[in-house]
This record gives structure tokens, C-alpha cells and sequence, in this order.
């Protein structure tokens, strides 16, 4: 009897050291930044690739660093006037005038680019675009 006391006494002293000593876990709070752009309807550029034309509109940003750029993570998001936010790519269909358009987004170290592409190939964004970039490393 006086055994398995004393294995009942050591599990509960061991299971309550793992228990506690659970509680010193230290959590690791990642670096965070959140960038915002606005794209002005005549802001953008024309670019053509094997689909055809497309604008875009590039942003210098030293904080998108190699570092972050190949060990991080980053989102863009489309910011409306209420504050919302939709990730990119982001489609829109006007019923006037009949399109379709998508708004998307690529990063390079230094380098953020936002591109639209409407369906017709020669329509001009209707308005100005507000993007939020997050960037975590």
C-alpha cells in the first residue's frame, strides 16, 4: 500500500509540475505593419502582357524588405468607404456600363504593385482605389 502511495503522490507531483510549468510558455508576438495606398484614377499605367492590357500603378516600400519578402507574409486588401476590407483579387461587375473588372496585387522586396484589369481592355477605373497592405515576419 505504502508503493503505490507513493507512486499515486509522484505521478500527481509530476503531473502538477507539467501542469504549471505549461503556464511559462512565453508566446512569440510576430512584427506586424499595415500600409494603406490610394490609387487615383489617373495614377495608373498601361502595361500589356500575353493577355493583353492591364493597367498598374507601383509603390516604392522599403519596409517589404527581402527578409520579410522571403520568411513573412503579405495580404492586400481592397479598403471601401466603410472602412471594409475584401482581399485581392478582388472581381466587380457594373451593369452600367456592361464589365467586368478585377483588382489585384503582387509584392517584390521594395516593390508593391497594384493592377486592374477590366474585361473590355480599354476602360479607365470608374474611381480611386484605397488599398491596406499587412505585412507579418
Amino acid at each position: 500500500m505504502k508503493r503505490f502511495t507513493f507512486i499515486l503522490l509522484s505521478l500527481s507531483a509530476l503531473l502538477a509540475f507539467f501542469f504549471t510549468s505549461c503556464n511559462d510558455v512565453q508566446q512569440v508576438q510576430p512584427n506586424t505593419q499595415t500600409l494603406t495606398y490610394t490609387v487615383r484614377v489617373n495614377d495608373w499605367k498601361l502595361g500589356t502582357d500575353e493577355v493583353g492590357d492591364y493597367l498598374f500603378c507601383e509603390f516604392r516600400e522599403p519596409a517589404l524588405t527581402r527578409q520579410v519578402y522571403e520568411n513573412g507574409m503579405m495580404a492586400a486588401y481592397i479598403r471601401f468607404s466603410d472602412g471594409s476590407l475584401s482581399p485581392l483579387p478582388f472581381s466587380d461587375f457594373w451593369l452600367t456600363p456592361w464589365r467586368e473588372e478585377q483588382v489585384s496585387c503582387e509584392f517584390k522586396p521594395g516593390l508593391i504593385t497594384f493592377i486592374f484589369k477590366s474585361d473590355d481592355q480599354s476602360s479607365d477605373p470608374f474611381f480611386d482605389y484605397d488599398f491596406t497592405v499587412k505585412l507579418m515576419w
